[in-house]
């Protein structure tokens, strides 16, 4: 019997794929921006779909699955801006502009009192588990009678050309879970790239101190707009983490003594996160981004859906 998986804050579709690929169906997806629905609608039509705020959800309405998946909001995790760990009693008070966004993963809880999932995997960036009310949340699995498991993945381990560190929280309740990491070969960028050398440089860029270190003729380079980044060869490093806000990454090419220059394209930065070329995204080139840049990696969500594929059918009952 094929194993079902509900998936929260879905966005595009990431963690869908990846289940789907582990022999998963995704039976309800949800998320509250219509466009990342009807996205992950376009690739996932077999799906419910849902297009709702996930902190006012009558949990009954929805069907039970064997996983639930979750990544709840991570922008005012994130420490990006400045922003600052608020004190707890200031959090439990919502006086910290953030507190709404990042109580939505509460719904994880509220879903799980009702369902009771075999299985859950929730993930965000890694300061998630700073956030003050942390502790709290996992409690609240805990008191549901799961077992809990923190992890801290990097998708470059798991075949994908991007360095991305995230935060994955593992929650069980009858199932024996074998995270052993997987021995996957890495992957370069110079695998996700198009054979496009860009256009001939005639100016000074932000990035022209990098492609001055060049040496290497004929070879992409990665030259990242961050500050003291340096130019890394295409065919030896992953990029670094694709974001949802603005696309980071270039690539350099010396040719004839002369360098070439251009930008990662959306597309390219959709093969980083592990989406096949045949994978459809909807809306203008900036909301694509910002899909591809929330998305969870397809091959980490892949290698969890596995595990917790074997978890069952080790442990049928569990299931039941």
């Amino acid at each position: 019997m094929t194993p079902t998986a509900t998936d929260l804050f879905a966005g595009a579709g990431g963690s869908s794929e990846g289940l789907r690929r582990a022999g998963w169906h995704v039976e309800v997806a949800a998320n509250h921006w219509p466009l990342a629905v009807a996205t992950h609608q376009a690739n996932h039509p077999d799906t419910l779909h849902y297009t709702q705020d996930l902190s006012e959800v009558d949990w009954r309405t929805f069907p039970r699955t064997d996983l639930l998946w979750a990544s709840p909001s991570c922008v005012w995790h994130a420490r990006s801006g400045g922003r600052k760990k608020p004190p707890a009693e200031i959090e439990r008070q919502r006086k910290d502009a953030g507190a709404i966004d990042r109580a939505t993963a509460f719904a994880v809880i509220a879903a799980a009192e009702v369902h009771q999932y075999p299985a859950i995997v929730v993930e965000n960036v890694v300061e998630f588990r700073d956030w003050s009310l942390y502790p709290w949340w996992l409690d609240g699995l805990r008191a549901l009678g799961y077992a809990v498991t923190e992890l801290v993945l990097d998708a470059a381990d798991f075949g994908h050309a991007q360095h991305r560190k995230r935060q994955f929280i593992a929650a069980t309740r009858g199932l024996d879970l074998d995270l052993t990491p997987p021995a996957i070969p890495s992957v370069t960028a110079a695998d996700i790239l198009d054979p496009n050398p860009g256009k001939l440089l005639t100016r000074r860029l932000y990035v022209s101190d990098q492609i001055d270190q060049i040496d290497v003729e004929d070879v992409p380079h990665l030259v990242t707009y961050r500050r003291n980044a340096k130019a890394r060869r295409a065919d030896q490093h992953p990029i670094a983490a694709v974001t949802a806000g603005g696309n980071h990454h270039g690539v350099a090419t010396v040719i004839d003594r002369t360098p070439h220059h251009r930008m990662l394209t959306n597309r390219e930065c959709a093969r980083a996160q592990g989406f096949g070329d045949e994978y459809e995204f909807l809306g203008t080139a900036a909301e694509v981004k910002r899909q591809i840049g929330n998305a969870v990696p397809v091959g980490v969500a892949a290698w969890f859906g596995s595990r917790v594929a074997a978890a069952m059918q080790s442990t049928p009952q569990a299931a039941a």
